[in-house]
């Protein structure tokens, strides 16, 4: 049996805005950001981690699930 295709943003139609909708953020407000993600073993770990990347200059966020 085949398995089905999954569904994406690009496959799914998104319902109309409404009129008074803001719409795209202009160029000028809108930047591309880039993020990741580490699973990490608890939260003596997700410690450790967040200060070694401060540590390095980064600007991570704490993210709990």
């Amino acid at each position: 049996m085949k398995p089905s295709p999954v569904a994406t943003s690009d496959t799914i139609p998104l319902p109309p805005l409404p009129d008074d909708a803001p719409g795209r953020p202009s160029n000028l407000r809108y930047r591309e950001q880039y993020g990741l993600i580490l699973k990490v073993d608890g939260p003596a770990e997700q410690e450790r981690v967040f200060n070694s990347l401060v540590k390095q200059g980064f600007k991570p966020r704490v993210v709990v699930t």
